[in-house]
């Protein structure tokens, strides 16, 4: 009798598999026929359609949860809200810096703190995202035939500076760069009159949720891998409220750049955020959710008071190395 049981489990556990992998290549097929198409065809609003001088990225951030922590801002009046043109950070960029905006771009400094930004230096493919890994038609060639985005390449900016770069691989927490070194390198490009403009990309409110610790070690499990928590247990409101803490640690940063630049400043995200809703979870590419794809939009100043000097330097694309097992890991994206 249980060894009839152990093979009935058995296979089960393979028919699931066997479901799940061709789930995932419905899906990758799904996935290059969308991108093919609004590779030609735009669907959202590319940022530099608009004037700004600073451009704030706050990775993830639900038009909801800013609207939420709005009161509590001067600078955040009135948060509007636009049709992102990604539902990842690196469907955004690919959709993003495109040789349409090649003038704009050349003028434009782009501080980031996501590691997806190694796409606009050839270190990273077109397909490579995680949930087609390893997928039959990822390893094909016809994502290249079919994909056409018109993405510039790093040396078409005025200047990147990658800090995830500078985050130490073997250290998780340290894997998800923190807002203050952001804030500092983007005061520093912003006070440089070589640049025009300036993006500065946060990785907040993205999990992991460290606005509660320094260290990483002693984060929560909702707080390190929200979505795998939120799977196997219905506390929503507990991750909710760590996902809304991270924005407000973000978000005084934020506060800080707005005090030492001068200009027109935007605040938006490149995607959002699914806490379980229809059983999705985080965000995915080629996903047209409304709760991914609209993205918060708010328009301020920002005036130099001059109440910080950073003692960094602008290192560029020099600085950038291999993503690490450890940094996606941090992220969620190995879950």
């Amino acid at each position: 009798m249980s060894d009839g049981l152990a093979t009935e489990r058995s296979n089960k556990q393979h028919f699931t598999y066997k479901m799940k992998e061709k789930l995932r290549e419905l899906y990758a097929a799904y996935l290059i026929a969308w991108l093919s198409i609004t590779s030609r065809q735009t669907i959202g609003t590319n940022i530099f359609e608009s004037d700004w001088d600073i451009l704030i990225i706050l990775d993830a951030c639900r038009t909801d949860a800013l609207r939420e922590v709005e009161s509590e801002y001067e600078f955040l009046q009135d948060v509007d809200q636009i049709w992102s043109v990604g539902s990842t950070s690196m469907e955004w960029m690919q959709k993003t810096f495109v040789r349409e905006y090649e003038e704009e771009i050349s003028n434009t400094a782009y501080i980031t703190a996501n590691t997806f930004s190694n796409v606009l230096t050839g270190d990273r493919e077109k397909l490579q995202y995680g949930a087609i890994k390893n997928t039959r038609i990822q390893q094909s060639s016809l994502g290249d035939r079919l994909i056409n985005y018109g993405t510039v390449r790093a040396e078409d900016f005025a200047h990147i500076e990658p800090l995830w770069a500078d985050a130490d691989s073997n250290d998780k927490f340290q894997s998800t760069q923190k807002p203050g070194t952001v804030t500092d390198h983007t005061v520093k490009a912003a006070r440089n009159s070589d640049f025009d403009r300036v993006v500065a990309h946060y990785m907040q409110p993205h999990a992991p949720y460290f606005s509660t610790s320094k260290e990483y070690p002693e984060l929560n499990e909702y707080e390190k891998y929200p979505f795998r928590f939120l799977k196997t247990k219905s506390e929503k409101e507990k991750v909710w409220e760590s996902y809304i803490d991270n924005l407000r640690y973000v978000l005084d940063h934020v506060e800080r750049l707005l005090k030492n630049a001068d200009g027109d400043v935007v605040i938006t995200a490149d995607h959002g955020e699914l806490f379980g809703r229809q059983g999705i979870y985080s965000h995915i590419p080629g996903l047209p959710h409304p709760r991914l794809k609209r993205v918060p939009w708010v328009q301020t100043e920002a005036t130099d008071t001059n109440t910080v000097n950073p003692s960094i330097k602008l290192n560029g694309v020099e600085a950038a190395q291999e993503v690490s097992e450890e940094q996606l890991e941090a992220l969620g994206y190995l879950d």
